[in-house]
């Protein structure tokens, strides 16, 4: 049951690394490997004020917690903080996918 949990958060994290791959290349800029996603997100996105800082420190936070748990570090999670990730997670889709929307329409 614990693996089945870390899992929750591999298929959050994924979702985030794809979804802002989606952003990133509907702003013409190739995607980049899952480190470097904040860093093309800031400049591309949150420093033309098209994105909440927010979201950019949520990618830091759910890359530095996947990094954490593929080497061992953390080997549980409670039920509540999957929550947060899975809220999270959605709320970033959705405004991925309307950043999409909005580039694609412009």
């Amino acid at each position: 049951s614990k693996i089945s949990s870390l899992s929750a958060i591999e298929g959050i994290y994924w979702s985030f690394v794809d979804s802002a791959h989606a952003a990133l290349i509907a702003a013409n800029i190739p995607p980049a490997s899952p480190e470097h996603i904040p860093a093309d997100l800031q400049q591309t996105f949150a420093n033309n004020k098209m994105l909440k800082m927010k979201y950019v420190v949520w990618y830091k936070e759910i890359l530095m917690l996947h990094k954490k748990i593929v080497h061992g570090e953390v080997k549980t999670l409670k039920g509540i903080e999957i929550d947060e990730w899975q809220n999270r997670g959605e709320e970033f889709l959705r405004t991925m996918a309307e950043l999409v929307k909005d580039l694609i329409e412009s």
